[in-house]
């Protein structure tokens, strides 16, 4: 296990964009319930997952409306992101809601910004390619990366991201977990 100083380096490379990704894939559909299930105990992923599954709706998404902080597990909390989507005139994510776990891991908090303002390197592309899939084919998918800083340091990171609609079915909303493998 990574120390924190080591934790600290790569949080600062990160929000410098002074990273690379050394290898990442993504996870949906029964994959990702494998995945998931197969993650250790102290993960907030999974209990972010089930959170999000019981709030589905039979033949639509849940709503940002229908997540209520109060009934969530309290060691989820600071994993969790919120990131509202925009579609007019192209496709863009911000940051609502950053916790405080994830700017730990990132070196920043993102809370009010742009993606695309972010200087994440060779990372943006990644990460919103990703963003753009859950919205296409809303269904919950996992992105985990392997990132290396120029030191040589690296650090893997998974990110679960949800869809959410106020309509029930166009994503305006990506419901998201992050944590540190």
């Amino acid at each position: 296990m990574a120390s924190e100083k080591a934790y600290r380096e790569l949080a600062s490379s990160l929000a410098r964009g002074d990273t690379t990704v050394s290898r990442y894939f993504i996870v949906q559909g029964a994959e990702l319930e494998r995945y998931l299930n197969e993650l250790p105990a102290k993960s907030p992923l999974p209990e972010v997952y089930r959170y999000w599954t019981n709030l589905r709706h039979e033949d639509s998404l849940p709503a940002r409306g229908d997540l209520d902080p109060t009934t969530m597990d309290s060691r989820t909390l600071p994993s969790i992101v919120m990131i509202d989507v925009e579609d007019e005139p192209q496709r863009r994510f911000r940051y609502r809601l950053v916790g405080t776990a994830v700017g730990n891991i990132f070196g920043a908090d993102y809370t009010g910004r742009y993606l695309d303002e972010m200087g994440l390197g060779d990372t943006f592309a990644r990460v919103v390619a990703f963003y753009s899939l859950v919205c296409n084919d809303p269904q919950p998918a996992l992105l985990k990366g392997s990132y290396e800083t120029r030191s040589g340091l690296m650090f893997d990171v998974a990110r679960l991201a949800m869809p959410l609609s106020d309509n029930g079915s166009r994503v305006d909303t990506l419901f998201c977990a992050v944590d540190k493998i």
